[in-house]
């Protein structure tokens, strides 16, 4: 069935095939991306579109010699099936499988770590630089799509290029603007007479017949130099490009491999940094994800026939979203800001019933978070809705234009804690260290959906300075009444005797499970859900550590800078005498992989947290 797919293990074997040929091998790449994705999920829509322009790119480079950076990489499946892992694309996103992003340890067809976007160009400039540094021979090619080119880092880039000058290929793969034919076709024009050597050629010898003439030429070149300008400007929008300092060609159709193929060769020419605009259609070959492109963006398994998405019972984010709906009836200065994350985050219920209430600000997240301390400072009350991951690009942000002034922003800090199948780049395991490490910061952590609910009812109408909620992806674990939230008091949800287990979030359910695990064993354990933690309610910690001389801290965040460390330093600096354990993630960066065996393999399971508890603090089984 995939007869040219069988045929294409490495980018130098598409070079052996016809563009007929080229064509049916890209049909064959489609299916067997549905199919995968079909049954693993993952990030279909966008691969779906760049299949032409990957097998057209690899076709010009000479790989792995030279080098692809792609933006964000969660197009980069294609790249993954020609360089070699196409019999390794059934194992995406499962432990030990292959990454949904780019991961130099998993091929030296992968440059750089992929995962946030907008960062292509920074390093494509730095591999350029570096290059030269070293007196090396080879093109560098970086794909952005114009989603990411929304991000500042994108255009910071770009200022540097164009200073810079050195020789780059920046693909912009613009899967959403519409290019009317005779614009599109006029540009492309453009495009081929400035890479014409004839034409560069005569531009040459016109400018040095000019210059020569005794009088008037420099005043007549100049004339006709705005000339030119002022319409080059009227029929190419994209002269912004130019502006910067780079040549811009196109736009090229996205899906015609030979016009590709011709104008990323003629840019290869040039001895310069050159952008290609190249029009995409995002979900490309399958009828579900071209109409709904948003959903197959980032998609779970599905039924490939029908394209039904597996249902999803309730999740974090859907609570989060229809609080703030009922919160923001009652409470008009309640305002949502988010850097792309509209139906990731909940937002989709909010942004249909105050639409002008909602701000959607592009893949910028310094920008979302100093935007909404400008909100706050204008006296509104901004619901900054963020991954955890991406929020910590905007750790300056929230220092300096937010807790420096304790203005009043809600950050709802979503997918905290282990995620599944993004692996490294999306785990949300820095946010408790680089959250409370702030001044003025208060960090919440709700163990329930109710407890959701009551804590951002608190952040947005009671609350004063800057306030995040950390909470997970997917669904409660457990649905436990901690009664009426208030801050920095911490509930002890389950008595004992034996040991202390301080959690939270997530990690309430499996301290709980734990406990069940323990008594069996004939140990008692007394279990806390934090609720708040910063400010710890040290008291109500100290107070059952006391009581039961051991203590266990559990937490989905990094060791270092994390609540456990955080109740140890206060722990002696009060001179307590019991015996302290802290449960995180050790100084490791944590792969893909399902949530179930991620928890198996770091240890947080109730299985291995009782084991754990009852090695640490050598107890004897009293049953």
């Amino acid at each position: 069935m995939d007869k040219y797919l069988d045929m294409v293990e490495y980018p130098q074997d598409l070079k052996k095939l016809n563009q007929k040929q080229l064509q049916c091998l890209c049909e064959e790449i489609r299916e067997l991306l549905i199919n995968t994705v079909s049954k693993s999920g993952g990030h279909l829509a966008g691969n779906l579109g760049v299949v032409e322009l990957t097998v057209a790119l690899h076709r010009v480079l000479d790989m792995p010699t030279d080098k692809i950076v792609w933006d964000v990489g969660h197009q980069s499946y294609v790249h993954k099936i020609l360089t070699g892992r196409a019999d390794r694309l059934s194992t995406l996103r499962q432990m030990d499988g292959l990454c949904g992003f780019c991961n130099p340890k998993e091929s030296e067809y992968d440059i750089t770590y992929t995962g946030h976007a907008s960062a292509s160009l920074s390093a494509a400039a730095g591999l350029a630089e570096a290059r030269e540094i070293n007196g090396d021979n080879y093109e560098i090619a970086a794909v952005i799509g114009d989603g990411a080119f929304t991000g500042g880092l994108a255009f910071e880039a770009l200022n540097n290029i164009g200073n810079l000058k050195s020789k780059m290929l920046i693909i912009l793969n613009d899967n959403e603007m519409s290019i009317a034919e005779n614009v599109g076709a006029f540009s492309a024009f453009l495009s081929r007479a400035r890479t014409n050597k004839k034409y560069t050629s005569s531009k040459r010898k016109i400018v040095e017949k000019l210059k020569n003439m005794p009088h008037g030429g420099e005043k007549l070149m100049r004339i006709l130099h705005k000339i030119k300008k002022r319409i080059k400007s009227a029929v190419a929008p994209n002269m912004l490009f130019e502006q910067f300092g780079i040549t811009y060609l196109g736009p090229v159709n996205g899906h015609n491999i030979a016009d590709m193929e011709e104008i990323f060769s003629r840019a290869l020419l040039l001895d310069e940094p050159v952008l290609v605009h190249v029009i995409t259609k995002k979900g490309k070959g399958y009828e579900p994800a071209e109409k709904l492109p948003q959903v197959y963006h980032g998609v779970g398994p599905f039924e490939k026939e029908t394209g039904m998405v597996s249902g999803k019972q309730g999740s974090y984010s859907e609570v989060f979203g229809r609080k703030l709906c009922s919160l923001a009836q009652n409470n008009q200065k309640i305002i949502a800001v988010t850097p792309a994350m509209t139906a990731g985050s909940g937002l989709k219920l909010f942004s249909e019933k105050f639409s002008q209430r909602l701000y959607d600000v592009g893949i910028a997240e310094g920008y979302a978070v100093t935007f909404a301390g400008g909100i706050a400072a204008g006296g509104a009350v901004p619901v900054a809705a963020i991954y955890s991951s991406f929020l910590q690009r905007a750790y300056d942000n929230i220092i300096h234009d937010v807790a420096l002034g304790n203005y009043h922003v809600v950050f709802a800090v979503d997918r905290a804690g282990l995620v599944a199948g993004d692996g490294a780049t999306h785990q949300g395991l820095f946010d408790i260290s680089y959250l409370t490490s702030i001044p003025n910061m208060t960090l919440l952590s709700p163990s329930s959906y109710s407890e959701l609910e009551e804590m951002l009812d608190y952040a947005v109408n009671i609350h004063e300075g800057p306030i995040a909620i950390r909470y997970p992806r997917g669904k409660q674990k457990i649905d436990i009444d901690n009664g009426k939230f208030s801050l920095s008091s911490a509930k002890v949800v389950k008595e004992g005797s034996d040991v202390t287990i301080v959690a939270e979030g997530q990690s309430v359910s499996i301290a709980l499970a734990a406990q069940k695990v323990l008594s069996e064993k004939g140990i008692s354990a007394e279990i806390i859900d934090v609720r708040t933690v910063k400010p710890l309610d040290y008291d109500t910690i100290f107070l059952s550590a006391n009581k039961t001389g051991k203590l266990y801290s559990i937490e989905e965040n990094l060791k270092r800078g994390g609540m456990g460390e955080m109740i140890a330093a206060e722990a002696k600096l009060r001179n307590m005498s019991f015996k302290a354990y802290v449960k995180a993630i050790e100084d490791e960066f944590i792969p893909h992989g399902s949530i179930s065996e991620l928890n198996e393999k770091y240890g947080f399971t109730p299985q291995s947290v009782a084991s754990e508890i009852e090695r640490v603090f050598e107890f004897e089984a009293k049953a």
